[in-house]
């Protein structure tokens, strides 16, 4: 029988009740790793909220220049494995390989495992008695598959048979519909991600340009449809693109700009953090997100924290977010309606602020404080339960 329910945004704080629990948290990206994703960010704005009254350490996997050890805000980092130049999959099966140990000999009262490409799983619940939380924000197999060959999703499946896993935080309803015929005796718990007090700008500004916010990815986060958009719709009518961000497209997307004579219209930024990426958005009208898929979408979070529209697809998980009023859908995964879709707000400032209001105090529910209060809730629900049976 499944238990759902969605935790309540209480604001973080601790009670002289509270217990203090040593977490081990396994999630094989990294904030410091040059292609991190958002998942990496939950994992810290979270733990180092945790970190106050909890004993945290995270064990991630390592990559170019990593240090072995390193502390944030109180959240122990230590780093797993061993790269292979050339092998893209070395640092992910090195973790793997090296993760189930190394918790075993880690006095812990609750582990966290991240869902982890390529397989999924990295089997903590063979490795611990404590309870085991599994945290969702990947799911895509796809891409690996296609890339190396091999048939993960269907490793992941057969591992899920095993019925190890009893404790799951998603993200969105569209995850938890994914996930429950594959753990139907699993808890699940609705946490989404977050924002930090600083991304909510004051003040409404028309806006200069277009912004794309995300790792730069052509399969994953339509840079292809996104191309297309400019170069027949929106470079035509000299709409302004500025593209932020970092991955293995961008030299190719650069190219790509170039073929299509857009250099006037589209300019790339690189990865841009903290205050300038707060002044990126406020500089913005509206934020484009191409996204063939996601998971959750924390750049159309961090536009509407900034008070501005998305345009993007209808797409599982993504339209759980970016709602209207405040997003635009444009035909699902057609460049050209895209480009119609972003012409059209383009050409009306006002309304795009209007929207952005909306957006913004939608967005007032995704404080970290709160994110983190409710998977602290989670972990102490499991872990008196459990206490309550011995």
């Amino acid at each position: 029988m499944h238990v759902w329910r969605e935790g309540p945004p209480v604001p973080f704080s601790f009670t002289m009740s509270t217990p203090m629990l040593r977490i081990v948290h396994a999630d094989t990206d990294d904030l410091e790793n040059p292609l991190r994703g958002g998942q990496p960010v939950r994992t810290f704005s979270v733990n180092s909220r945790l970190a106050q009254r909890h004993d945290v350490t995270v064990l991630t996997s390592t990559y170019k220049s990593a240090r072995r050890r390193v502390e944030r805000k109180g959240v122990k980092y230590r780093r797993l494995g061993f790269r292979v130049p050339g092998f893209g999959l070395s640092p992910h099966l090195s973790f793997m390989a090296s993760l189930g140990p190394v918790v075993a000999r880690l006095p812990h009262d609750l582990a966290v495992e991240e869902f982890t490409p390529p397989v999924g799983f990295n089997g903590l619940p063979w490795w611990t008695t404590a309870p085991v939380i599994l945290v969702v924000q990947w799911y895509f197999f796809e891409q690996w598959e296609r890339r190396y060959r091999l048939p993960f999703s269907r490793w992941m499946k057969e591992l899920a048979k095993k019925d190890r896993y009893h404790h799951v935080v998603v993200q969105s309803d569209a995850m938890r519909r994914e996930l429950e015929p594959l753990l139907p005796r699993a808890h699940f718990r609705k946490i989404a991600s977050g924002v930090e007090d600083s991304a909510f700008l004051p003040g409404p500004e028309k806006g200069e340009y277009v912004l794309f916010l995300g790792r730069i990815d052509i399969q994953h986060k339509g840079l292809d449809l996104l191309m297309e958009a400019w170069r027949k719709i929106c470079g035509p009518k000299k709409i302004p693109l500025v593209i932020a961000g970092e991955g293995p497209a961008r030299h190719e997307m650069e190219a790509q700009v170039q073929r299509d004579n857009l250099q006037s219209q589209i300019r790339f930024v690189g990865r841009i953090e903290g205050t300038a990426k707060n002044e990126l958005l406020a500089r913005s009208r509206l934020v484009v997100m191409p996204s063939r898929y996601e998971t959750f979408g924390i750049s159309a979070l961090e536009a509407m924290a900034a008070a501005k529209p998305v345009v993007c697809f209808d797409i599982p998980h993504l339209n759980e977010i970016a709602v209207p009023p405040w997003a635009e859908y444009a035909p699902r995964f057609d460049a050209v309606g895209l480009g119609h879709t972003v012409s059209k707000l383009w050409i009306q400032p006002d309304l795009c602020i209007r929207m952005g209001a909306l957006a913004q105090a939608h967005a007032q529910t995704f404080h970290w404080d709160q994110i983190a209060r409710q998977q602290e809730d989670f972990y102490l629900e499991i872990y008196e339960s459990r206490h309550e049976k011995t």
